[in-house]
């Protein structure tokens, strides 16, 4: 009887605090999700995320160009048809900076246009369904944001790298001359001019985004919600901007509080690898190389001489083996490489034979790269690939070849470099520590943030004041040209006062003389 008692007890106890979890109003929220760039990094790191908060209870919906087969009663998927598949000349390594920009601009209006005419979207309009909060990646379509206010819900955006230009407008995070940003070139925030390439470049997107592509996608907006604000008014309704970065990853900067740092939060979900793939490397006893240039990178778009080092060096380092990903057929592979056209990278980089990664440098592959401790040979090809490639050789495990100087030299050199010299390694481990070590986990940490901001309707109170401001009062360059102006000024009253000064005691020590 005492022991039924008990039972009882504790099945009512479990009850009520079931009941607690979900009466406090955050445990079953309705949540939003809009992913709609054609990249399949962004969407992995999203929907991740995603399901994460639909595994905790929250009755999720994204909207995305791909779909994963996953089954979980409370995450909807609705696919955006007609976005997958676009190409882009930004991703081909031969597109110089003016070609890839070009192809930028002209590509977005197609993009809004497609964004604006989805289906998905168009029953969204139609039935304005309430949602407890938006989690969004923008990504060049800052239009979505007059969707969102349509729907009234809180807005969060998740960026798939740290802060950059791109996203700290969204919350006035500082953009910093010592931040590498976009485009950074070698060890630039440490030399003048590498400070004055980046704030080129800072001044460059803003004025393009402003008077060029603002412009353009607020045209294509009004198409569909002709009262909406201006996307300058639009973008100051965001609640929290969760980046995927971490102090491992990148230098550390400043964030303000409504910019947090999730960075590591889908590389510890490593899953078990398909049996081909683990026997493989399960019968590496010299150990593996990973070679990956991510979702968007073609290898069918490398020069060809490029592609025949790169696989010649491989040959060279037998019997060690590779997993290789390309979307063609490679002829000539030598015999230790494994071609495949899709690899579950995550889960390859946690397997203990791999040794080092051949990557272009994504923010997505670098963390899971140093989560689970793997030197790499970054060959970065275009947006923030070149800012995180020079991070991790700044940082001591990563060796970088230029895409232009690939040769059978650079390879070769840069091989021998990684598998023999354990100090990448070494710095690997130690960051991969780092990223581990954090006082809570990422992922715990990205959903008590979303919750929070359920919880407070919004992220007023973590607001940037600097949001007010305009760029010129945010960066004080009105006050600086205040204080140049009245030291022009100070200055030239001096000069004029003391030229007066030495004209009167000239003149009048002249006429004496001359009384004299």
């Amino acid at each position: 009887m005492h022991e039924f008692f008990s039972e009882m007890h504790l099945k009512f106890l479990l009850f009520a605090a079931a009941f607690l979890c979900v009466s406090n109003g955050i445990e079953g929220s309705k949540i939003l999700g809009v992913f709609w760039t054609p990249s399949k990094s962004h969407h992995i790191l999203g929907s991740a995320l995603l399901q994460a908060l639909a595994k905790k209870g929250h009755n999720v919906t994204l909207l995305s160009p791909f779909i994963d087969d996953v089954d979980i009663p409370t995450f909807k998927q609705i696919k955006l048809e007609g976005i997958i598949g676009m190409t882009s000349s930004i991703t081909n390594p031969n597109s110089t900076f003016f070609q890839a920009t070009e192809f930028l601009l002209s590509s977005i209006k197609p993009f809004s246009e497609m964004f604006w005419k989805n289906e998905a979207i168009q029953k969204l309009l139609t039935s304005k369904e309430y949602y407890d909060v938006i989690i969004s990646i923008p990504v060049l379509n800052d239009s979505l944001f007059a969707l969102f206010r349509y729907l009234g819900a809180p807005v969060i955006i998740f960026n798939a790298s740290g802060g950059n230009i791109m996203v700290n407008k969204y919350v006035a995070n500082p953009t910093l001359s010592y931040c590498a940003n976009l485009h950074m070139e070698s060890g630039s925030p440490r030399t003048f001019r590498g400070r004055l390439h980046g704030t080129t470049m800072v001044l460059y997107f803003g004025l393009m985004e402003k008077f060029l592509i603002t412009p353009i996608q607020e045209e294509v907006m009004r198409q569909y919600l002709p009262d909406a604000p201006p996307i300058s008014e639009l973008v100051k309704n965001v609640s929290l901007v969760l980046v995927n970065s971490h102090l491992s990853i990148e230098p550390p900067r400043p964030y303000v509080p409504n910019m947090v740092q999730i960075g590591g939060f889908y590389a510890q979900t490593a899953k078990k690898l398909p049996d081909d793939l683990q026997k493989y490397l399960d019968s590496a006893k010299e150990g593996a190389i990973l070679f990956s240039f991510g979702t968007n990178m073609k290898i069918k778009d490398m020069d060809e001489d490029k592609l025949k080092a790169i696989l010649e060096g491989l040959r060279k380092i037998a019997p060690m083996k590779v997993v290789f990903k390309s979307e063609i057929e490679l002829k000539n592979a030598p015999k230790n490489v494994l071609v495949s056209k899709w690899l579950p990278q995550n889960d390859i980089l946690a397997h203990p034979n791999i040794k080092a990664f051949i990557t272009h440098g994504g923010l997505g592959g670098n963390t899971e790269s140093v989560y689970h401790g793997v030197p790499m040979i970054g060959i970065p090809l275009f947006a923030d690939q070149k800012s995180n490639v020079e991070n991790a050789v700044q940082a001591g495990y990563a060796i970088k070849i230029s895409y232009e100087d690939i040769t059978q030299e650079t390879v070769d050199k840069a091989l021998e470099e990684i598998l023999k010299n354990p100090s990448y390694s070494k710095m690997a481990k130690k960051r991969s520590s780092l990223l581990k070590n954090q006082p809570i986990n990422p992922l715990d940490k990205a959903i008590w943030w979303v919750e929070h901001i359920i919880e407070h309707k919004g992220g007023e109170h973590l607001r940037n004041l600097g949001m007010d401001l305009e760029w010129y009062q945010l960066y004080m360059v009105d006050i600086i040209l205040f204080y140049l102006v009245v030291i022009v000024i100070w200055s030239a009253s001096s000069f004029l006062t003391l030229r007066w000064v030495i004209r009167k005691l000239f003149f009048r020590s002249s006429k004496k003389t001359k009384k004299d």
